[in-house]
């Protein structure tokens, strides 16, 4: 295969106008972001009329770092949020808000500083390491199925990273169960917008119902059967059954900790799963770059395992890494809603407006980025992460107190991925790739992503 000038991945265009109620909910329930307008991608602001209710979409940098960092308290979450993740992830840190988020926040946090992250490298090499030597060892693969080899692969990561013990909890039968939960997810995303109520029937509804209880059983089976023996156990799942907040001396419920533990495994997987599914994906298509981030890799590693203190030294793998998540950032949408009556730029809202920050728009903004489309990896060679000084024009893992609190250990586990890959395999596009990405509370590929995979 040619290396191609420039990489120009397909894009997730915004749909049709959809007129009417069925309209949207059908646009809505078949891929959120197709009902991001299209000024969305060129304007600093733009809105949309849902049921005679105005809905914001802010795209400005300037004015979603005035949501995200400079005034967060004046926009919460919104009841979106609460109906997608609040039946799973029940009080957790993608649902609590005020002093409950900030006390959880707090013991958590510690967990994922950069101090303590050298030490989970081992943790990371191990499930790509054995990835890597099983394609090795089979030669060529012309049909990979790479979305499920990465969710495999993070979801060892994460179990390896909170329990010692992996055997203590079915972690396939939890991987499905995500599967199933975000399937149907998109109904729950359009009513919601709509403001219908949650008891109203919608297919997925059942299946929705059962994958909730079969992540909170398994997760609750665990720390009973701890509780039981006596022992919680000396990993992060038995720190947290032991920790108490440094201000408040109060303690994790059980039913706290059910939604801590499957807070951290779902969003613990899934963000770098997709996020390196898509990156190998952009490896395949640009074969002259691969080889450049492999020789970086045989520079650095010199042809032995990978250790932590490579890790910095991987700089083209990690600008790779963040032009793919550009792109194809792991979470494309968010939402919250203003407390207030609030302007930005000539745009009024009420105080209660949803307002949308379209992740997946800003990241292809024509005003923020040049030849927005395109990949290049020298936009992050530069020092400043391709944003010059806006925080909020790059921001694959969200911004401001409320930033994905595993982003660091995210981007740790997708460079060690990366690398280890690089040291036995190559990847290459078949007639079997598929690119269309699709929003189900992150971005996956609708079909999977099937790649060649060949020893090196």
């Amino acid at each position: 295969m040619n290396e191609v000038a420039v990489f120009v991945p397909p894009a997730k265009l915004p749909g049709p106008d959809r007129p009417g109620v069925f309209g949207f909910l059908s646009a809505m329930i078949s891929d959120p972001l197709s009902v991001i307008p299209k000024s969305a991608y060129s304007e600093p602001v733009t809105s949309m009329t849902v049921l005679g209710e105005t809905v914001g979409v802010v795209s400005d940098p300037k004015f979603v770092e005035e949501i995200l960092i400079r005034r967060p308290q004046d926009f919460p979450k919104t009841h979106i949020d609460e109906l997608i993740f609040k039946p799973v992830l029940g009080d957790g840190l993608l649902t609590a808000q005020g002093d409950d988020w900030k006390w959880k926040r707090r013991l958590v946090a510690p967990y994922f500083s950069p101090s303590r992250l050298d030490r989970r490298v081992p943790d990371m090499v191990v499930p790509f390491e054995e990835l890597a030597s099983e394609w090795h060892a089979a030669g060529s693969r012309d049909d990979v199925d790479i979305t499920s080899s990465m969710t495999a692969a993070t979801f060892e990561v994460i179990s390896r990273t909170l329990f010692t013990n992996q055997s203590e909890i079915d972690f396939g039968t939890l991987s499905r169960a995500i599967d199933n939960y975000l399937g149907p997810i998109s109904w729950v995303v359009g009513l919601s917008t709509l403001r219908m109520p949650s008891w109203i029937p919608h297919p997925g509804k059942a299946q929705l119902r059962d994958a909730c209880d079969a992540m909170r059983q398994a997760v609750g089976d665990l720390i009973a059967a701890r509780r039981r023996s006596g022992n919680v156990g000396e990993d992060i799942c038995g720190d947290l059954m032991r920790a108490q907040d440094a201000d408040t001396g109060r303690e994790l419920s059980d039913a706290d900790l059910i939604d801590m533990l499957l807070t951290l495994i779902a969003a613990g997987h899934e963000t770098s799963a997709n996020g390196l599914t898509w990156t190998l994906f952009c490896l395949a298509n640009q074969p002259g770059l691969q080889e450049r981030l492999a020789e970086e890799v045989d520079e650095v590693c010199g042809g032995r395992p990978l250790a932590a203190a490579d890790i910095p030294k991987l700089t083209l793998v990690e600008a790779f890494i963040k032009e793919s998540m550009r792109l194809f950032p792991p979470a494309p949408l968010m939402a919250r809603q203003s407390s207030k009556p609030e302007q930005f730029g000539s745009h009024h809202f009420k105080s209660g407006t949803t307002l949308f920050i379209p992740v997946y728009a800003i990241h292809r903004h024509d005003a923020f980025w040049p030849a927005p489309g395109e990949f290049r990896i020298e936009r992050f060679l530069n020092g400043d992460n391709g944003k010059g000084s806006s925080r909020t024009a790059y921001m694959p893992f969200g911004a401001g107190p409320r930033i994905c609190v595993g982003w660091a250990f995210a981007m740790m586990e997708m460079k060690v991925a990366l690398a280890v890959l690089l040291q036995k395999v190559r990847f290459s596009t078949t007639a079997l790739t598929d690119c269309d990405p699709i929003h189900r509370v992150t971005l996956r590929p609708r079909n999977g992503m099937r790649l060649k995979v060949t020893a090196a």
